[in-house]
């Protein structure tokens, strides 16, 4: 279940008009995004085509190359080990 919201974020997202409000972590710094769920779809889906799009041009101006997938899951598996020596 996810975390109640408060007052205050309640507040700063009826002043967003249906946009994003960041919110600051006054002991990280690190900033998040609250975002209507649906909207957030929304936004994710629209970004996901964008950027399939520029592949697909990429491909049809004949900008690629062969998948090397033993080179990919190699690099994978080296920044695991690096997260979790």
């Amino acid at each position: 279940m996810a975390p109640r919201i408060t007052e205050e974020q309640r507040q700063a997202l009826e002043q967003s008009a249906g946009g994003p409000v960041e919110v600051e972590d006054d002991q990280t710094r690190k900033v998040y995004l609250l975002i209507e769920e649906d909207e957030a779809r929304r936004r994710l889906g629209d970004w996901l085509r964008r950027e399939l799009q520029i592949g697909f041009d990429q491909a049809d101006r004949g900008e690629s190359r062969p998948w090397d997938i033993e080179a990919t899951l190699a690099e994978a598996h080296r920044r695991h080990a690096e997260r979790n020596p």
